[in-house]
């Protein structure tokens, strides 16, 4: 987002906030691209639900080039006067890459509420055509609704794009009505699809347990005890919101007060806040990682693979076991992908259930 529309000299910002982001972007790079790799690399993890965490990880390496070359082109402010860099490293750009990769992370989450709500439905349509398809318009989505209106906009009343946030209504539409949608798309499709999904697996669990009490006369199932069935998939939900919550809302409050006070109120804390957002784009693929299970173990046969290696050479043949325990263990810990499961289980913890694994 530009936070150069008040004419503010080089003295009165806080620090260079493109330079500090490309600071934060160069791991960003490497994260997302091992991620990529790795689910190239095994044919079984080549999967619809992959290809789109696959695409989501290039849109995060796609933002991070984009803001070291906005880092670079900050030290030649004065002097670029290309009217292609002028509108490729401006933040129309930025916002459009921002909404490539929300709207992949909106898409993760409808995408695992149709697997296990619509089973059935899911696998018959989930073809390697039709993601080709969903991934193409993710990309060229937010293009055309941003990038595209803006530039073309800019360069037919100003002949350029460089103060393109001059004009009120381009001004008005990316800060007020693109921007917040952008911003609370995933939360809340994510909210709305685990709630969904939650729910409707808690009103079919409590129906077959009811079954089953009732021919076993055993007593009927608490909502506590649904909720504790299921507490992966809640942990998973809270766990998501949280971490976005935590790196954007912070950033949305106070950049909109920063823009309607012209640039005098918590300039630091906007680009702290800031700096914090583009931090996201490096816990996203770790976030990938936890909460899908062919991904989870690939990882993890990697790092015992490594461990056992660093053992071998070390010649510490003892400490082989624990290390690969705790990284078994560590990794066992968090929640698995999600699957419908109806399993038999045992009177004590009544029958039938549905879990999310």
């Amino acid at each position: 987002m530009n936070f150069y529309n008040y004419n503010a000299s080089n003295t009165t910002r806080p620090f260079d906030r493109h330079q500090l982001a490309a600071i934060i972007s160069m791991p960003v790079i490497l994260t997302n691209s091992a991620l990529v790799i790795t689910i190239c690399s095994k044919r079984k993890l080549r999967t619809p639900s992959n290809a789109i965490i696959c695409s989501s990880c290039l849109a995060c390496m796609v933002l991070a080039i984009l803001l070291t070359c906005n880092a670079i082109a900050s030290f030649y402010e004065d002097q670029i006067q290309s009217t292609f860099l002028l509108c490729l490293l401006n933040n129309a750009s930025e916002l459009t890459s921002s909404a490539i990769i929300t709207f992949h992370i909106t898409t993760i989450s409808l995408e695992r509420f149709f697997s296990v709500i619509y089973p059935f439905k899911y696998q018959r349509h989930a073809t390697q055509r039709n993601t080709s398809l969903l991934i193409v318009a993710l990309w060229c989505t937010p293009i055309f609704i941003i990038f595209g209106p803006v530039i073309i906009t800019s360069l037919s009343l100003n002949g350029h794009c460089k103060d393109w946030s001059e004009i009120e209504a381009l001004r008005i539409v990316c800060y007020f009505v693109l921007f917040p949608i952008v911003l609370f798309l995933p939360p809340v499709m994510t909210f709305i699809a685990y709630s969904a999904m939650i729910y409707k697996i808690f009103a079919m669990t409590r129906k077959i347990w009811s079954q089953s009490s009732f021919m076993s006369n055993q007593r009927q199932i608490s909502k506590y005890q649904l909720m504790m069935v299921h507490r992966k998939a809640l942990f998973q939900m809270l766990l998501l919101l949280s971490i976005y919550s935590l790196s954007f809302f912070p950033f949305f409050t106070f950049y909109t007060i920063y823009i309607q006070s012209q640039g005098q109120l918590f300039r630091t804390t906007t680009y702290i806040c800031y700096l914090i957002a583009v931090a996201y784009i490096l816990i996203h693929p770790l976030l990938s990682i936890l909460f899908t299970a062919p991904i989870k173990e690939e990882i993890r046969k990697k790092f015992k693979q490594l461990c056992s290696s660093a053992c071998f050479t070390l010649g510490e043949k003892t400490v082989r076991t624990p290390i690969s325990t705790i990284i078994d263990e560590g990794f066992k810990s968090v929640g698995h992908e999600y699957q419908l499961d109806i399993r038999k289980i045992s009177p004590n913890h009544s029958s039938n259930q549905i879990i999310l694994l």
